[in-house]
């Protein structure tokens, strides 16, 4: 092979074999593995090209930043070779890329023709000689087993049967408890069997939320749902107090939250921005129904939680077109099955914030969730309207207490910040529109006989 090529060729391939094939030892060549005389370890029969003329489809490396070494050989199906090549700069493994790609037919892969199956029978004699040669390879691999299978076995999980599970939910069902608050509630239950509280004993319950790390208003809910557990099973216990910390929550800034909408996929970009112009709860917006939405109107009926009062929002029409152009893919629903917990719609928001913060080097958008965006509504209305009773109606709060926090951040956050929109009336006409648009009058007539009104300017002001 070496005399057909030239001597040419044979230093450039001496130069491109990786080092690792040039230490093999005779012994693997005559054995077939890299047999120099058979056909199949054979690069194609084309003329060798030189180093510098492979270049790596990844980094573009053409062999004059870092070496690119033939590494092995890919067998197609039709019995012909294609030699592969690796790149020492980014460790990218490829095919030569001088060679056309092999067209394949498609074939189902679930099918059973495709698939060979093999099975085989053992008797006890086989499978004790198989124990002991399980034995001699090592007896520490097989206690680590057993660890594994004993360890997840806790006291709190042997007794929190599927059963019980399935007993404790239409306890609550059937008392009229929120669907969300029975997964919660559920979900709490069976975190604590896994830590391995006996669910039977209270005093044990108490001890292992007492050791978490998680937070007062956590272990509260904790504390709720075994009461409720305990209830049903006809017992009470002694709950321990925990009191809940009222944290301020996070406010972002204008832009970053337009950013965040701006990069996300279509379906969660409308979902945010319904959350933002609504400051509708997550859990609203998720059960909302095509029949809640109003195409004529632009008007959206929100179903409410937490017993507070139903309400409807005016949209803007950027949102409404955002609503149109979404596939209706769960039948009467706009953004889930009835059913389908909202678990997995956040986790891929998070997935997402996540690559958004990456590629903008901000690292405050990791700290956007659901809720904020409700928070951050409340928020810009108070500093707009400086009302409080229009702030609680327009979130339906029962308390006034919940909504005065809102009223506090806008004076704190955007204290030296208003801005106002000015527009100039000449006539009663022209007054009472402006009037009607939200405008304030400030001053009287000049020599035009103009009045200047004034309206606070919206950070997110959306065409109406």
């Amino acid at each position: 092979m070496a005399e057909a090529e030239g001597e040419g060729a044979a230093s450039t391939r001496a130069n491109t074999y990786t080092p690792i094939n040039a230490c093999l030892a005779k012994s693997d060549l005559n054995n077939g593995k890299l047999d120099s005389l058979s056909p199949a370890a054979q690069p194609p029969q084309s003329q060798p090209q030189p180093q510098s003329s492979i270049r790596c489809p990844r980094c573009g490396n053409s062999g004059e930043k870092a070496k690119i070494y033939r590494c092995g050989m890919r067998y197609l199906v039709d019995g012909s070779c294609v030699q592969r090549f690796l790149c020492m700069g980014c460790g990218f493994r490829f095919s030569d890329p001088n060679r056309p790609l092999q067209t394949f037919s498609k074939q189902t892969l679930n099918s059973a023709k495709v698939h060979s199956f093999k099975r085989q029978a053992c008797d006890e004699a086989q499978g004790c000689r198989a124990l002991a040669t399980q034995k001699h390879r090592g007896l520490a691999n097989l206690a680590e087993v057993e660890t594994l299978q004993i360890t997840p076995q806790r006291e709190g999980s042997a007794s929190l049967s599927q059963q019980k599970i399935v007993d404790f939910i239409w306890y609550m069902k059937r008392n009229g408890y929120a669907e969300t608050t029975i997964q919660g509630r559920v979900r709490l239950i069976k975190r604590l069997a896994r830590l391995g509280a006996n669910l039977y004993d209270p005093e044990s319950v108490k001890q292992v939320i007492a050791k978490q790390p998680w937070s007062a208003g956590r272990k509260d809910l904790a504390c709720e749902a075994y009461t409720t557990f305990l209830e049903m099973h006809g017992g009470t216990w002694q709950r321990p107090t925990y009191k809940r910390v009222e944290k301020e929550p996070f406010i972002p800034q204008p832009a970053e939250i337009k950013q965040l909408i701006a990069g996300c996929s279509p379906r969660m970009a409308c979902f945010l921005q319904l959350l933002l112009e609504t400051a509708m709860r997550p859990g609203e917006a998720w059960q909302l129904a095509w029949a809640d939405y109003d195409k004529a109107t632009r008007t959206i009926r929100v179903t409410p939680e937490k017993g507070s009062k139903s309400r409807t929002y005016k949209i803007s029409k950027e949102l409404a077109q955002m609503l149109d152009n979404l596939p209706r893919k769960y039948g009467d629903r706009i953004f889930s099955r009835p059913g389908m917990p909202i678990d997995h719609h956040n986790r891929n928001f998070a997935l997402q914030r996540k690559r958004i913060a990456q590629k903008l080097k901000n690292p405050r958008l990791l700290q956007i969730s659901f809720k904020t965006l409700r928070h951050f509504k409340a928020t810009m209305e108070a500093w707009r309207t400086r009302d409080p009773f229009h702030v609680q109606e327009f979130l339906r709060h029962k308390n006034i207490k919940n909504t005065m926090r809102y009223i506090h951040l806008a004076q704190v956050l955007f204290k030296n910040e208003q801005e106002y929109i000015t527009k100039v009336a000449h006539n009663v006409k022209e007054a009472c529109a402006l009037i009607e648009a939200g405008f304030e009058y400030v001053t009287g007539e000049y020599e035009d006989g103009g009045k200047i009104f004034r309206k606070p300017k919206d950070p997110l002001a959306y065409e109406e």
